[in-house]
């Protein structure tokens, strides 16, 4: 699994983004958002015109899996 970086304001530097999500802006562009592994606040990072694939943990997807079929 890729890690996925972002600029923390709170700590002042790039950290891990924890559990991103991808987002379509108004604009057509797409970005991810996730929370920081550091402080916890939320951060935003655009990535584009293309859609991003975020893989998800093995958890994540059984979790998934099972949530669909009930």
């Amino acid at each position: 699994m890729s890690r996925i970086e972002a600029y923390d304001v709170k700590a002042k530097k790039k950290v891990t983004m924890k559990n991103p999500q991808p987002y379509l802006m108004k604009n057509g562009s797409w970005a991810l958002k996730g929370t920081s592994s550091e402080t916890g606040i939320s951060l935003f990072r655009i990535v584009g015109r293309n859609k991003p694939k975020v893989h998800q943990s093995r958890f994540e997807s059984f979790k998934n899996l099972f949530a669909s079929k009930q």
